[in-house]
């Protein structure tokens, strides 16, 4: 299950902000529990480019001149992970998740069964086998691993399933954002408001 917010600050309630260099769109910012390392980490930013290091994963990101403007949210700790996962360049943001898959495969399941007309004895037949096949599919995959579920995909019978092809199956969301990625997130924004708190007492003087 991926980090909330609620569990993200409670994370970093006693981490302090630490600004090692901060030259316009050059920074290197530290985010840590001064009595300890744990789960501290390190933003640096140059022209286009954001990166993450410590002990929750490392991510590059490349977008904007200024990373902090584009990852700046207008209230809160706001995130958008799908969005922001198209601009990284380096970290692995997702991974293959059995629940995710097989909720797909009940969605191919239902398109599939809009599209048989019930009151014909033929398609309701084809709707019982369909619907036997994925339930036994879901029964014996929980808890596989990807290799182990693709498999199955693989030797999947469509006449057996009253019709229903998954051929084209690979196209379907089978992943899900890792647990680090989404607290990186988290992270980001939590550092860049921190940052800017910062700059606005620094402009107070």
């Amino acid at each position: 299950m991926n980090p909330t917010l609620e569990q993200f600050l409670k994370d970093v309630a006693s981490h302090e902000l630490t600004v090692n260099l901060d030259q316009g769109v050059f920074r290197d910012i530290t985010i840590a529990n001064p009595n300890t390392m744990e789960m501290h980490y390190n933003i640096t930013t140059r022209p286009g480019y954001l990166m993450i290091t410590g002990d929750m994963g490392d991510f590059i990101f490349q977008r904007t001149s200024d990373m902090f403007g584009f990852f700046r949210p207008q209230s809160g700790h706001y995130i958008n992970p799908g969005y922001w996962g198209e601009k990284v360049e380096a970290g692995v943001i997702s991974e293959f998740d059995i629940d995710t898959a097989n909720s797909s495969l009940q969605g191919w399941l239902t398109d599939f069964l809009a599209d048989l007309d019930l009151s014909d004895p033929e398609d309701r037949q084809k709707s019982k086998q369909a619907l036997e096949a994925v339930t036994d599919f879901i029964s014996g995959t929980q808890g596989s691993s990807e290799f182990e579920f693709w498999n199955e995909i693989n030797s999947w019978d469509a006449d057996e399933a009253g019709g229903l092809d998954l051929t084209d199956f690979f196209e379907a969301s089978t992943t899900k954002s890792t647990f680090h990625y989404i607290w990186c997130c988290y992270a980001i924004v939590h550092a860049i408001k921190l940052y800017d708190e910062y700059k606005a007492q620094e402009q107070k003087g």
